[in-house]
């Protein structure tokens, strides 16, 4: 990956990842009430948006890791965030995409 920033993570690709081995760690950047209200993607770590920044190093940087919220753009503040720390396999997509695909949300 010769990428300067994070990229938006299409779901099929995103899809494809969590059914492998080495899964991606997922991050939910919403607040809780969000997170209450519509669900999240099961097993995402929850991190508020606001909280990245100091809380980033506790997730191995040999891990990928994709942030989201609703529709992206805190998820893409979030991942900005991972990079500058010096994460470079990160990515973020949209809760809104991955239920359009009609995928499972725990709560």
């Amino acid at each position: 990956m010769s990428k300067n920033a994070p990229e938006r993570i299409a779901i099929p690709d995103l899809e494809k990842k969590l059914a492998g081995k080495s899964k991606p760690v997922v991050v939910d950047v919403r607040k809780t009430a969000e997170i209450e209200e519509s669900g999240a993607v099961p097993g995402a770590l929850h991190i508020p948006v606001e909280k990245v920044a100091e809380r980033i190093r506790e997730i191995p940087k040999d891990n990928e890791i994709v942030f989201y919220c609703g529709g992206g753009g805190r998820a893409s503040r979030a991942a900005q965030d991972a990079w500058d720390a010096g994460y470079r396999d990160v990515s973020y997509f949209g809760m809104r995409d991955w239920k359009r695909r009609g995928l499972p949300t725990a709560k």
